[in-house]
Parts: structure tokens; sequence; C-alpha cells
């Protein structure tokens, strides 16, 4: 029972504005799919949302209901609202652990990961699809060169980023049979990594999960792999990779999907990665790739910038993401690590893979050669933009 003494901490969740029944509200969406509702509250009380920090009880969000309407507000609107989005599943809460509990055993009992974009991002029906991704694959015109054992694509929706996806995955013609371990951006990930056991549903059908490199992970070098993590659920940079991979491949490879978290995390947990770079090296034989599905940097009024962004920090974007590409290449990690911590304003969300993909070529002493392919900052919102490139290493 709610009690004026009462803080509530409202979880992470997205703010869409739209207008429901002709009103203007924010929809509430929990971006890791636990809960699985999206709700609708006024555009008016949104200030309220940042008073659920736990600092703040029901008596002080009524004084600020009170003093920004210029009314009384009873404390039983406040009391409502707030039932309201523990039912829910919007507050960390009793309520929050009992919808958490459900939504992983519902998870655990799905044999494949299904798709979470389809009909949004991407078509549904297999021809359309189809359709879709060749239109898209010819704004790239590629000979058939050897492709890269290690290929950077975006992760940003698909028709945004179009032509990056192009220059990438047109190259990207590997041999039938073939391993692919994906590095994807763990948007909501709270462990250093995570590795899906699932197969992966596409409009193609399903593609197949790398059971014999799981087992050798598992059992014989003895990782602890935090398997099927439920922030693999809603996650778009592996599908969208996946959705490429079984278009160009068919039922031909396996892949190796693993979320990859934040950078402060991997750091935090040297040890565990260390040895999980190791478990990757000792599988990188003859017909394993591996694909990155990371985007860049994120600047402007949407990600939190005082201004929007201009032309000049574009192209000090662009200059950044070929540098720390370098660097990955070359195995540099610790000039790596050092130039992405003092460029965290930047907010390069594909920084974990990148100091993985690091880590592993310094590791496995590979001697090969980066190619960056293709570049380009892509407005997105607003006085905004999120830059996208597609490269390889070729060994």
């Amino acid at each position: 029972m709610l009690t004026p003494e009462y803080k509530p901490v409202l979880r992470y969740v997205d703010l869409i504005p739209g207008k429901y029944q002709g009103q203007p509200v924010f929809f509430l969406r929990d971006p890791v799919g636990i809960v699985e509702e999206v709700v609708a509250i006024p555009q008016g009380i949104v200030y309220l949302l940042t008073l659920m920090d736990g600092n703040h009880d029901l008596r002080d969000l009524q004084a600020e209901a009170t003093k920004r309407s210029g009314q009384i507000v009873p404390y039983e609107e406040i009391e409502k609202l707030i039932k309201f989005l523990d039912e829910k599943g919007f507050l960390w809460s009793e309520t929050f652990e009992e919808i958490k509990e459900r939504a992983y055993a519902q998870w655990f009992q799905q044999k494949i990961r299904l798709m979470a974009h389809a009909n949004s991002a991407y078509p549904l029906q297999e021809a359309e699809t189809r359709n879709f991704l060749n239109e898209i694959l010819a704004l790239a015109k590629v000979d058939g060169s050897k492709p890269p054992r290690i290929l950077i694509a975006p992760h940003i929706d698909i028709r945004v980023g179009a032509k990056a996806y192009a220059e990438a995955y047109s190259r990207f013609n590997i041999p039938s049979g073939s391993r692919i371990i994906i590095l994807g951006v763990g948007h909501h990930l709270d462990y250093p990594y995570s590795v899906l056991t699932k197969d992966m549903a596409t409009p193609f059908g399903i593609l197949r999960n790398d059971r014999g490199g799981l087992l050798y992970l598992s059992r014989s070098k003895k990782l602890e792999l935090f398997p099927d993590h439920l922030a693999h659920k809603l996650e778009h940079s592996i599908e969208f990779q996946g959705l490429f991979l079984h278009y160009l491949k068919g039922n031909e490879i396996i892949v190796l999907p693993v979320l990859i978290g934040s950078l402060l995390t991997l750091k935090q947990n040297q040890e565990l990665v260390n040895q999980f770079i190791e478990g990757l090296i000792d599988l990188f034989d003859d017909r394993t790739y591996m694909v990155l599905g990371i985007d860049f940097c994120h600047l402007g009024l949407r990600y939190g910038d005082p201004v929007p962004l201009d032309f000049q920090l574009a192209e000090r974007a662009l200059h950044l993401d070929r540098e720390v590409m370098e660097l990955a290449f070359s195995g540099k990690r610790r000039d790596l690590e050092k130039i992405l911590t003092e460029n965290e304003k930047m907010k390069i969300c594909g920084a974990g893979p990148l100091y993985l993909l690091s880590l592993f070529i310094e590791k496995g002493d590979f001697q090969g050669k980066g190619e960056i392919f293709y570049q380009e900052m892509l407005p997105f919102g607003e006085g905004s933009g999120v830059s996208v490139a597609s490269a390889g290493y070729f060994i």
C-alpha cells in the first residue's frame, strides 16, 4: 500500500512523443522488452517522471504538480499515477520484479530468438524482404573480390544507413560452411558480454546457432558466457546483421551472436574479457569470420548535447571514427582505450566491440590490414546525427 512517504524510482524507459485520442502524449516503452505493453501519459505531466529518482516522495510530487499547474492537485491524483506506473512495470518495485520473473520464464521457454523489428525496420514476408535488401545492396557496385575476415557494418535503421550497409555487405561474399561471430552493441546489457544460444528467426527461416562453438567455449574453455540474457530480446544490433547474413548465404552458415557491454564494464571485468577473447581466438580458424554491428558518434540535441550538430563537429566525428578504427585494426588496445575515454562526449556506441576487436587482434597476433570502405554522418533527429562506417580487416 502506498504512503505519502513513498519515494518512487522510475526505470529507464523510452519516451516517444505522439498523440492518443487527439491529445499530445508521451508513450512509455521498455527498451529491454521486459514490459511489452506501451503506455501513454499526458505530455503536460512528464516533468513528474524526472522527480521519480528515489529522492522525492509523493508529497513532493504533489507540491510540484500544484506549483506547475497553478491550482491544487489532489494527492489522490499523484497516487493514481504512481499506482498506474507500478502496475505496468515502469517503476523499480516488487511488482516489477514479479513481471521480470515472468518475462524471463517466457524467454527461456522460447527455442528461437524471434524477430523483434520485422514490419518496422524491414518487411516480414520473404519476397518483400528480398526485394528490400536487393535494392539496398544495389547501392554499392563491388566486384567479386576477397571478403574481409572481419567486417564492420552499421546497426542504425536500415533505411537510414542503406548506403553504409550496402558498402559493407556487398563485399562479404564469404564461402559456404562459414562460421560468423557477430559482436553487437548491448545497449541495455548489464554484463560485459552475453552469448545468444538460440537460433534466430528471419524472414528467410531459421538462422542456425553455432552449437559446436558454444560447446567449446562453455565446456573446454569453461567460460562464463552469461547466455540468453533478456537484453537479446529487442536488441537490433545483432538482428540486422543476421538479416543480411541469412539473405546472402541462406542455410550455408552458422552464427555465434554476442552482445557486448560498455567500455567501462569491459575494463571492470578485464580477466573475464581476456579469457573470452582467448576463446574466440581459438575458434577463429580458416572458415571463421567476424562481424561488428556498430555505429559511432551520436551528437546533437537528440543525444543530450546543448547545441545542434554542425558541419565542423560532423567532420571531427568522422576523423575520430577513422582514428579509432585504425587503432582497433592495428591491435593498439591501450591507445584505443585512451582515445575512447578522452572522447567520451562523442558517444561512440560501438566503443565496447571496438575495444574487444583491438584486444582480439593484439592477443591473436594477427598480421592483417584494415580498410575503410565508406563513412557518413547521417541526420537522425532535429539538429542531430549519427556517424556510421563500413570497413574490413583482411588477413
